[in-house]
């Protein structure tokens, strides 16, 4: 046990270029800190003030250090919100006040006496600070009851928020398939694309991998054969003890939709409190306040049967309402409800009207007592749902039958996401393999959404939803005529992304740039805008191609056995356009003399005599130039 005289007091500093401090306390993520000063004086037991500097400058956390210094690495869960994951000495945390999302911030502590003297700003990140200043931090969050107030939405930003159905379309050779590796793990770690684009490649492949092993991603390729039965369930053969029987099995889909059911579930339970204990009125009323303003809500019913509708929540919790034909609004102060709730645990205690009347004053006792008694009838349905979930195993077999609540962004974030890669996602029949789970992929008509929806299997005759942390990243060849087969129903349920050949890249990845002389990236850009005229914009080369070749020889084989078969497939295999976009350098024109052909009379001879044939040129035989000119007709060598 540490003693209160015992216990030292200190100030860690948090850097945003060195540690995502919000993102962490957000997550739950934050369970130790740093020490690079005082390690003989910090022990267990003392207490931290958590301040982050930067323009954002404040108070996130209050918390308890639970070790004495330890030269140690990050856990997994906390390493993806610092930028410094070496060996370091660091004590473990406890946050006992976490004011993620409402901070106190610098300016509300400027001109207060205890804190004159604070370190906090000053470069460094460990202080020493004072009982005094602690204490008063406390008395703060009490006074303002910050504690117990409902947390408001958590405004990601467009990276941390991606579509839950998403697929990356563009021409062949764009890095299609190559960045879903960085999508699946920017949902999954809840990192932007950006920081993950600057990290080295085989780490990322390193925890692709390891989250593949995990169950947490699934890589898939559609092909024409697809069919709900290899996605979904279907009926397959089994063998046991030399007979065939035949079983109703799960496809990928539906095993990762299981697999995430159960997470979201294990997360639920955990979160919430059992039953057997006394909810605080202060988790009460957020949840409250959840579902007052939720689409399920209509109004309030006073004694009299009046409509008391909700005009909108007030800041610490107050309700701003109105009667029905009234347009005039009564604030109800949250302070006022938390009398009535504790005076009355169970509302048949309330004798009459004047009960309430003593409690809140001069404010119109029946609307109180409206909301007080939805109050109670929510908490009533409240504890009926946390005896279910008491009694739920989300590790077991069968959860189909637990409805989700509606599920917060909050309670999202903390539970594990899972992703379904599908390349090529275009080369099936979506329609036939997606059936009628096509209308569950929206978000708002998944688990715990605002309009769920589940529809019954036809092998298995079980109910099915799709779980709000499953993710599907499909990739789409624009080259490929399959793409036309998708109707408007397919298409409004997907967001699309564009990665457009680029090559503005080839300088930048490839070095050197060119390669016996020839400049990649015109080469590209001019073969690309040749397509585009002669075609449209969704047919070109793709800068994956250019991005490993640093020969003359390479520059041949990748032209001989990817480029020129694609160019041949774009124009159906007219050598004529290919000619146009690569010059006569590589494509032959042979005419046609009237000896070729036997003799015979026949009207239309001329024809074929001035039709030119074309051949096209052995790669290998090329030189330099040959490629040069493609993007300088005039280059002589």
């Amino acid at each position: 046990m540490i003693e209160t005289q015992d216990r030292a007091y200190w100030l860690f500093q948090a850097h945003p270029k060195k540690v995502e401090l919000v993102e962490a306390l957000r997550a739950n993520a934050l369970h130790s800190f740093w020490v690079k000063a005082h390690k003989d004086k910090i022990h267990a037991g003392d207490k931290v003030i958590l301040w982050q500097t930067g323009k954002q400058s404040g108070v996130y956390a209050l918390g308890t250090v639970r070790s004495e210094p330890l030269e140690t690495r990050l856990s997994d869960e906390e390493s993806k919100y610092w930028k410094d994951d070496d060996l370091a000495v660091r004590v473990l945390l406890k946050v006992d006040y976490n004011l993620w999302n409402r901070p106190i911030e610098a300016q509300a502590l400027e001109g207060v006496a205890v804190f004159d003297g604070f370190n906090a700003g000053l470069s460094g990140s460990n202080y020493a600070a004072t009982a005094e200043q602690f204490t008063f931090l406390e008395g703060m969050l009490q006074e303002s009851n910050a504690l117990e107030e409902p947390q408001p939405e958590y405004l990601l930003r467009t990276w941390l928020n991606p579509p839950h159905n998403l697929i990356l379309y563009g021409p062949p050779g764009t890095g299609k398939t190559y960045q879903t590796v960085n999508h699946a793990l920017s949902i999954i770690e809840n990192r932007s694309l950006e920081e993950l684009a600057m990290e080295d490649r085989s780490a990322l492949r390193k925890r692709f991998n390891q989250y593949m092993g995990q169950g947490q991603i699934a890589f898939l390729t559609f092909h024409q054969s697809f069919a709900y039965e290899d996605f979904i369930e279907g009926i397959k053969p089994v063998i046991h003890e030399g007979k065939v029987t035949y079983e109703v099995q799960d496809g990928i889909f539906k095993i990762m939709s299981d697999d995430a059911r159960r997470c979201l579930l294990e997360t639920l339970v955990n979160a919430h409190a059992l039953p057997t204990q006394e909810l605080k009125f202060g988790q009460l009323f957020s949840a409250f306040l959840q579902y007052v303003k939720g689409e399920d809500f209509t109004f309030f019913t006073t004694p009299k049967k009046r409509r008391v509708f909700l005009h909108r929540v007030l800041k610490f919790g107050n309700l701003s309402v109105r009667m029905e034909k009234s347009f005039s609004t009564i604030t109800i102060y949250k302070d006022r409800l938390r009398k009535l709730y504790q005076t009355y645990p169970h509302p048949e205690m309330i004798q009459s009207i004047e009960d309430i009347q003593s409690l809140v004053g001069s404010e119109p006792p029946g609307v109180y007592l409206a909301i007080f008694m939805a109050l109670k009838n929510f908490e009533a349905d409240l504890m009926q749902q946390l005896e279910l979930l008491a009694n739920i195993d989300p590790s077991g077999e069968d959860t189909s039958a637990f409805e989700f609540p509606l599920i917060t962004e909050a309670m999202l974030a903390r539970c594990r996401k899972y992703v379904v890669i599908i390349d090529e996602i275009n080369r099936a029949n979506l329609s036939a393999v997606f059936g009628e789970l096509i209308t569950l992929l929206e978000s708002d008509k998944r688990e715990g959404g605002p309009e769920a929806l589940s529809t019954l299997l036809p092998y298995s005759n079980t109910y099915f939803s799709i779980p709000p942390n499953l993710y599907l990243i499909g990739t789409m060849n624009t080259a490929d005529r399959s793409a036309e087969s998708w109707d408007m129903a397919l298409r409004r349920r997907f967001t699309f992304k564009e990665l457009d050949a680029d090559p503005g890249l080839i300088p930048e990845l490839l070095h050197p740039p060119m390669v016996a002389g020839i400049d990649l990236m015109r080469l590209l850009q001019t073969i690309n805008s040749r397509l585009s005229r002669l075609l449209d914009r969704d047919y070109k080369i793709g800068h994956a191609f250019f991005l490993n070749i640093h020969s003359l020889a390479e520059l041949k084989s990748a032209f001989s056995l990817a480029i020129i078969p694609l160019l041949r497939e774009f124009f159906f295999d007219d050598l004529g356009k290919l000619g146009l976009v690569l010059g006569p350098q590589f494509v032959r024109i042979e005419r046609q003399q009237e000896e070729d052909f036997a003799e015979f009379d026949y009207p239309y001879l001329s024809e074929f005599i001035h039709q030119p044939q074309y051949e096209l040129q052995p790669i290998e035989d090329l030189k330099e130039l040959d490629f040069i000119r493609i993007y300088d007709k005039n280059y002589q060598g």
